[in-house]
């Protein structure tokens, strides 16, 4: 379940923000996911709590990164956004 909630918080942070952001928001979601998963026993339980974690972020970046002309002419013709119209 939290690697759901990850990948769509990811989602978003594709579509609106820069690649800087990914860093920050991976330390994040790792330690949401040890913080709230079951207790690990050593370093390689942690790892495999992690790794799904990481790999929902990247992949939820990427696609947000891919979705952004999309969603940009999704939000222009349902007039959510702005136009170019005088």
């Amino acid at each position: 379940m939290q690697s759901l909630i990850v990948f769509g918080a990811s989602i978003y942070l594709g579509l609106y923000f820069n690649i800087a952001v990914l860093l920050p928001f991976s330390v994040a979601a790792g330690a949401l996911i040890l913080m709230l998963g079951p207790a690990a026993q050593g370093f390689v339980d942690s790892v495999k709590l992690l790794m799904p974690a990481l790999i929902s972020v990247q992949a939820g970046y990427m696609v947000g990164l891919t979705a952004r002309e999309f969603y940009g002419q999704l939000r222009v013709r349902l007039n959510i956004g702005q136009t170019k119209r005088i």
